[in-house]
């Protein structure tokens, strides 16, 4: 293979999405790799790939082994949720140019060390022949190794090397990757497909720690996705006590402490310790997780899809201290049918619906796309609020009362 990685695209990180369309061999794909799958006890005394961080062994159960062709060497193939793609052990190379540093540096842009920046607009592409050219094994990303490791520019085997010389990665179908932390675009093969779309690498299914593109942003329990644009220049306002405050224009897009220091009482060393949970929006219909999300009052004309918008706590592994006391138009908050349904959107549309037992959001509630949550919140007890207690023990004193 011989790819170009231009300066604009040495930073393997790209916001262009794929598109997940089912592919009709997935599920025999999903049944080759689970021959694969070994538990967690015997996975480890396999193999711990070189670079894979210690809370690996803690989930080794999910991860999966081959032996290499030929050589009787354990090969780590990812996470089950998130497994490695393309062809193991195969001869030959990959040819991937890096831009010459000194001509990068003349544009006013240099390689990354530890992370990579956004490059000059106004440099050019180097064409290959100007190149650096860096050879890699033909099998690039198709299994957990440090790839970088003594092949990269940047990676010449010394102390001073960038941590991620010596993290763990492959390469990963984004529509088969249901880990925490979502796999980035590849500029190394910027040309290469898989199954029609762009390659996608990823540390975390190896157990590795991506220290090479910098910031990771995390996008919240796959079962229980954030929504949004991320990376959004500006600033979104919130309305809070009837003073406008300006949150970043990515407000809720990925699992973050947005109200720290932005919040008014979020700032200052005594700020309660909501503000420092991290959340993010979510859409109702596909948050199959333990707590359910709740509408909304910062932003309470927006909308997705049409539906109001959600947030969720419990996504991003956080706990929600702020829902009960600070917003109390919720739905989740209301003990009965009457103050449940006199909530009412700024359309004058119903905000929440009753189920019979509890108060949710209405669309979890009454939208076609929600339906299938339906069995969860009619196995909901009825919440027991204190002045219910209050009122059955006053009720089975007077009964006992002589």
């Amino acid at each position: 293979g011989y790819y170009a990685a231009s300066p604009a695209l040495q930073t393997r990180h790209s916001t262009r999405s794929s598109r997940c369309i089912p592919h009709p061999s997935a599920m025999k794909a999903t049944a080759v790799a689970a021959t694969y799958i070994v538990s967690s006890a015997s996975a480890t005394t396999v193999a711990r790939p070189e670079g894979a961080t210690s809370a690996f062994l803690a989930r080794t159960s999910r991860f999966f082994f081959g032996l290499g062709g030929g050589s009787g060497e354990p090969v780590h193939y990812g996470d089950t949720l998130c497994p490695c793609i393309g062809f193991d052990r195969i001869d030959g190379e990959t040819v991937v140019i890096f831009a010459e540093e000194e001509n990068a540096s003349a544009a006013g842009w240099l390689p990354p060390v530890g992370m990579a920046p956004s490059p000059s607009p106004a440099f050019a592409p180097s064409p290959p022949e100007t190149g650096m050219q860096v050879s890699y094994p033909a099998d690039l990303g198709a299994h957990c190794e440090p790839w970088d490791k003594s092949r990269h520019p940047k990676c010449k085997g010394e102390r001073s090397d960038p941590d991620w010389c010596g993290q763990p990665w492959c390469y990963v179908d984004p529509c088969r990757c249901k880990i925490p932390i979502l796999p980035k675009e590849s500029e190394y093969v910027p040309d290469a497909r898989y199954r029609g779309g762009p390659i996608f690498y990823s540390y975390a299914t190896c157990g590795g720690k991506n220290t090479f593109s910098g910031v990771v942003t995390e996008a919240g329990n796959p079962e229980c996705r954030c929504i949004g644009l991320d990376n959004v220049p500006g600033s979104t306002n919130v309305k809070i006590d009837g003073r406008k405050v300006a949150y970043p224009g990515d407000l809720g897009s990925t699992c973050d402490n947005w109200d720290r220091n932005t919040h008014p009482l979020c700032k200052g060393s005594d700020a309660p310790k909501w503000c420092f949970q991290r959340w993010c929006y979510v859409d109702p219909c596909s948050c199959n997780i333990d707590e359910l999300p709740k509408v909304t009052m910062y932003l309470p004309k927006a909308s997705f899809q049409a539906k109001s918008l959600y947030y969720s706590y419990e996504t991003c592994g956080s706990k929600d201290f702020f829902t009960k006391e600070h917003n109390k138009g919720a739905c989740t908050n209301q003990e009965s049918k009457e103050s449940c349904l006199d909530l009412k959107l700024a359309s004058g549309s119903n905000k929440c619906a009753w189920t019979g037992k509890v108060c949710l959001g209405w669309e979890i509630v009454e939208h076609p796309l929600c339906k299938h949550m339906a069995s969860r919140f009619e196995s909901m007890a009825v919440p027991v609020r204190p002045a219910a207690w209050i009122a059955l023990a006053a009720a089975l004193l007077a009964a006992v009362a002589p």
